[in-house]
């Protein structure tokens, strides 16, 4: 699809709806259907969502229902401008609005996009992500909301509200069963406990599903055929209403989740003859010529995943003589261990084991709001406060070919002993000016990197506090004129304490012995130059052991948002306005590659990067025209972004830069029109997001040649559109159809950018067909998603180790010897789903 018609889709859309819309509001008789209004809390008070002025995209529950919408991936199917993308885990799931967000691969770097469930925010976007059960409406706001949702929403909301308990007996249950061996058994129930003063809801589900990748593990006559990708989860919510008083509501939501799946592999997405080369002399395999429409992946071990997700809360209003008192309090622990083969070959070039690599991530929070009305203000004022533990454990291995990979790329692929080779002949003086080491006796190949050298256990403890104080108000100087005004004082303090075991192989433990603690600084633009960074991985190097690291620091920012609305009608509204976002700096909790030599003789150890800040400007209009036949919102934004958080995976290590300015600017639109034919609706919107780097100085050359360039995973456009339709059908049945489609134009999925992480535009269709009595207490649907069967890069990286970015020997294009992996979107996916409600 060009952008040429791609627009000329849009304006005819438009065009066509207007001029229906206005031929059927004049013949149109009194009893016309209209567009269902959705109230919303975007604002922390219930308002309709027509009412609110930011540019919101609001979905209730049968929007939800009919589009498939079961986590925060789905979502996307139906939110224009929202990008979600998983790599190397389901839990390590990034959200991006107006294409800011944070890769997720970094534990130290929080969302930029804020997940708020039943109120309580998640504190990455991955913890965020699972079964969310019974919806009630999901709203997503776009742009900074740090005056009202507190840290991390420097980018948007997106704030998820499930089923509440209710006083009159109810349930259901639903079966789905779909290709990939998919089954999803879910069911609730809610009614009294004591009449008109406590409630109760439980909702519960079990799923699996095999693999959407076949998973080609070990090598030669041992390797097995098995599938990645599966899914595997069980999971609990119960709830209780409790109405002690006139003046008093609560709701109390506990829930329990576990996960137990083997994901997520990758696919060769731009494979080099040389690194296959390389990958086939020891025996290893990877799919080449690359083409990741076979999703076929290789590995020689399974990528084992567990994950299990608690919590309980409790939120209080209280009716007081000044107004409504809000109390919500939440604790919640996530924790997870995961296995990953790094170099996604057959090969045993490098791995995670799940014993060793493990996330506890714990958290206690207290909100207290107090909103009310005072003549023509409507104020609120609150304060907040957090608790955070995270323990992380990591241990990227070498495996049993790594020493020959190394050696075989070290010499061009000619010499599979050159390591041992060359660090023979150092220890022993053969190579000025390196004199010889007292009493060394020449060692065998195989024995520099032994298999499971590396890291024995990398231990990150990071506890986070954080505490605000805010307020929102809103004066009506006018009936049809207000001023909306927040302000947000935020503190924020980090400390992490880390300590390190390594393994250390001979072969980096020589040139450390020859070069000190920084040897790739000391061999630089000698002839072991090229082998150096490749045989010292940070994963390699013992320097952290004996010390480890012990580092604070602390944030604080002033937020908040200025407004102003006017009401050009009953049924149009404009507005403009101001907003800044904030979200604190954090510290890389990865091994740093190289840099200054810090005070315990190794690298520095201040692995911390600055706060991310976003000032957003905008224009908009909100309207409910034609008696309400049509909703149709726009909105106009500039954001500049400063020390945008930035985490990139090299090739070797991941490493974290803030970059100095960026800026986005677009526009968003949204529509739902009540159609002329009775059950007939359709809703849509389109998206174009301009983002660029405009100011990049971090000092890697790799890493700052993106200035000028749009963001990574940022398509410039976005168009989605839904249709619903209903009718009865015969013998008191009703039959329903919908239809919903995302079109994104071409991107980059890469944070460095490479050229070669594009991804092509691409159209997503999903399609569901339902029947069931009109009145009655059961329907069948069938649905299918990704109808077309489309190939997509959720994102591409650079494969561990093969091929190189720059350096010596390569040619003036710095990416020209790198492969490339990638983690694939869905297939094609189809099923049947039974329910039955009473």
């Amino acid at each position: 699809m060009t952008l040429r018609f791609t627009r000329a889709l849009l304006l005819g859309a438009a065009s066509t709806l207007a001029v229906a819309s206005a031929a059927t509001a004049q013949d149109a008789p009194q009893d016309r259907r209209t567009v269902d209004v959705i109230t919303v809390t975007a604002q922390q008070r219930e308002q309709s969502a027509q009412d609110v002025p930011i540019s919101i995209g609001a979905y209730d529950t049968q929007a939800l229902n009919q589009s498939g919408v079961q986590d925060i991936k789905d979502l996307i199917s139906i939110a224009p401008g929202l990008m979600v993308t998983s790599t190397q885990s389901e839990t390590i799931t990034t959200a991006r609005i107006r294409g800011v967000g944070t890769v997720g691969d970094n534990f130290g770097l929080e969302s930029s996009v804020g997940v708020y469930i039943d109120g309580v925010f998640r504190s990455r976007n991955g913890v965020g992500f699972g079964d969310l059960g019974e919806l009630e409406r999901i709203e997503v706001l776009r742009g900074p909301q740090g005056t009202l949702f507190g840290k991390n929403t420097s980018a948007g909301v997106l704030s998820i509200t499930t089923q509440a308990p209710e006083f009159e007996w109810g349930g259901g249950a639903e079966a789905q069963l779909g290709d990939y061996g998919y089954r999803r058994l879910s069911g609730s129930i809610t009614g009294p406990i004591f009449e008109d003063q406590l409630a109760f809801r439980l909702f519960a589900a079990d799923a699996e599903r095999d693999g959407y990748t076949d998973l080609i593990v070990g090598k030669g006559a041992n390797a097995e055929l098995t599938e990645s990708e599966t899914e595997n989860y069980q999971t609990i919510r119960g709830q209780l209403l409790w109405t002690p008083s006139a003046s008093v509501e609560g709701r109390i939501i506990a829930d329990y989740s576990q996960r137990d799946e083997f994901c997520c592999s990758a696919v060769a997405y731009d494979y080099t003859p040389t690194a296959y080369a390389l990958v086939r002399a020891v025996g290893g395999d990877v799919n080449y010529p690359a083409d990741p429409d076979e999703r076929i992946a290789y590995a020689n071990r399974t990528y084992d995943q567990t994950v299990e997700d608690r919590g309980i809360s409790a939120e209080f209003d209280i009716d007081m003589p000044i107004g409504t008192l809000t109390s919500v309090t939440a604790y919640r622990n996530w924790s997870n261990s995961r296995g990953q083969d790094v170099d996604y070959t057959s090969a045993d070039i490098s791995y995670r084991d799940p014993e060793h690599n493990f996330t506890d991530l714990s958290r206690l929070s207290q909100e207290l709001r107090l909103n009310g009305n005072w003549g023509d203000l409507d104020w609120l004022v609150g304060g907040f406060y957090s608790h955070e533990d995270l323990e992380l454990g990591d241990a990227l291995q070498f495996g049993e070919d790594w020493e020959a990979f190394l050696s075989l790329a070290a010499s061009n692929g000619t010499n599979p002993t050159f390591i041992s080779d060359t660090l023979n002949a150092i220890a022993l003086g053969f190579v000025p000016p390196f004199p010889a080491l007292p009493g060394y006796t020449p060692q065998p190949a195989g024995s520099f990197f032994p298999a499971g050298s590396g890291p024995n256990q990398d231990l990150y403890n990071q506890t986070a506090v954080s505490w605000a104080v805010f307020t929102h108000n809103t004066y009506q100087f006018t009936d049809r004129f207000a001023i909306t005004a927040g302000l947000r004082y935020t503190h924020e303090t980090k400390n992490v304490v880390a300590s390190f075991d390594t393994n250390s192989p001979l072969g980096c433990s020589l040139f450390e012995t020859y070069g000190g603690f920084d040897p790739i600084s000391t061999f630089a633009g000698t002839p072991l130059g090229g082998l150096v960074p490749s045989a010292c991985l940070p994963y390699a190097r013992s320097g952290l052991d004996a010390n480890g690291y012990d580092q604070e620091r602390s944030d604080e920012e002033v937020s908040g948002t200025l407004r102003a609305t006017y009401d050009l009608t009953d049924d149009v509204m404009v507005f403009a306005g101001y907003s800044r976002g904030f979200k604190a700096g954090g510290f890389n909790l990865d091994r740093q590659l190289n840099g200054p030599i810090g005070p315990n003789g190794y690298t520095d150890p201040d692995t911390s990067f600055a706060p991310e800040i976003i000032d957003s400007y905008e224009l908009g209009f909100k309207s409910q025209l034609f008696s309400n036949v049509l909703q149709l919102n726009a909105t106009a934004y500039w954001q500049q972004v400063e020390d945008f958080q930035l985490n990139t995976f090299n090739g070797l290590a991941f490493v974290v830069e803030s970059v100095d300015e960026s800026e986005t600017k677009g526009v968003e639109i949204d529509f739902a029109y009540a159609t002329p034919i009775e059950g007939l609706d359709l809703s849509g919107g389109y998206a174009y997001v301009n983002s660029e780097y405009t100011d990049v100085n971090t000092g890697d050359p790799l890493v700052d040649a993106i200035e000028g360039k749009d963001y990574s995973l940022s398509p410039e456009h976005f168009l989605t559109g839904q249709v619903i339709y209903e009718r009865p059908l015969f013998a008191g049945l009703m039959g329903s159809a919908s239809l919903d489609a995302r079109y994104v134009s071409e991107y980059n999925t890469g944070s460095d950018l490479d050229p070669e992480k594009v991804q092509e535009s691409f159209t997503l269709l999903n399609a569901r067909l339902g029947f069931g009595p009109e009145e009655g207490p059961w329907s069948v649907d069938v649905w299918g998603r990704n109808l077309t069967d489309e190939t997509y890069a959720q994102v591409a990286i650079d494969a561990f180790a093969q091929g190189r970015r720059g350096g010596a020997g390569t040619s003036n294009d710095p990416r020209s010897t790198a492969s490339y992996m990638a983690f694939l979107g869905a297939p094609r996916t189809w099923g049947v789903t039974v329910r039955t409600e009473w």
